[in-house]
């Protein structure tokens, strides 16, 4: 989807009777440099305003620099701010922190794409509430889908800043992996003490990674499963904006099971990183 800074003077303006699915990614900029973003609750379906706290000072003057001369900021380049797209190419040798610094980036883009494929479920009309099987098998996915992935895609943001802003103790980690971790931790405490906390690092990074994302697929693909044999041709008094919503949370679901996909691979380059001490 389409991403776009916009001006505003105050929040009053922004009017979320007339958001759409395709308006979910933008973002909006008061005079004081405050950045807002869009969120669809499922349970109200209704989509709520929320702050970020994402900007830099420097950010802040390079979009208000920006705002002067444009009323909207086009950020789907690759040299805008907000949005820097996952790496296509593959590189000939892995490189951690730039794997874990793309995870990190497109996590909030993952949030808003699994709540915009809700959102046009929802509108479609396609799951009717008359048929409480498929309504409420709709309804048990987009909860896990809320709580078991867009809330633990939040958690993995807030994990890597506390390893990277405020670490706890290697005592506290070392309790927390598992075997093979801590059998690594203890091998690194007696000969390179000093890279302890960078093999915590990538090793909890690759095992929360691989578990966050290995959840947000399984519910994924349960959710194709139970589209796959809807057409809403065959469906009658549906209009074209309700056969629009549908299909494009199909082919939304379709390219982020591939993304993820590509995550998890990438994710055992990071785990295997990790484990090998010749990197620290």
């Amino acid at each position: 989807m389409k991403k776009k800074i916009i001006r505003i003077n105050d929040i009053s303006e922004i009017d979320t009777s007339k958001i759409s699915v395709y308006d979910l990614n933008n973002r909006y900029v008061d005079p004081k440099g405050n950045l807002f973003g869009l969120k669809y609750d499922r349970l109200s379906r209704k989509v709520e305003i929320i702050k970020l706290e994402r900007m830099l000072a420097s950010e802040i003057q390079q979009i208000q620099k920006k705002l002067l001369h444009n009323k909207e900021v086009d950020s789907t380049k690759s040299d805008d701010l907000y949005n820097e797209p996952i790496a296509k190419s593959e590189e000939a040798f892995f490189e951690p922190e730039i794997f874990i610094k793309e995870i990190i980036e497109n996590s909030e883009v993952h949030r808003q794409r699994l709540s915009a494929i809700m959102m046009n479920l929802d509108m479609s009309d396609v799951f009717r509430r008359e048929n409480k099987v498929e309504s409420n098998a709709l309804d048990d996915l987009e909860r896990h889908l809320d709580i078991d992935c867009i809330q633990q895609l939040e958690k993995l943001e807030n994990y890597h800043r506390e390893l990277t802003s405020y670490p706890r103790s290697v005592t506290y980690y070392q309790a927390k992996v598992d075997n093979e971790g801590k059998k690594i931790i203890d091998s690194l405490l007696v000969s390179k003490k000093d890279k302890v906390m960078k093999f915590i690092y990538y090793y909890e990074m690759a095992a929360t990674i691989k578990r966050v994302y290995s959840t947000i697929l399984k519910y994924l693909l349960s959710l194709q499963e139970l589209l796959a044999n809807k057409n809403a041709d065959d469906i009658p008094n549906l209009t074209k904006q309700h056969k629009q919503a549908f299909n494009d949370a199909k082919i939304s679901l379709e390219n982020t099971i591939k993304e993820v996909e590509e995550i998890l691979n990438k994710a055992k380059n990071l785990h295997n990183y990790a484990i090998n001490k010749n990197n620290y």
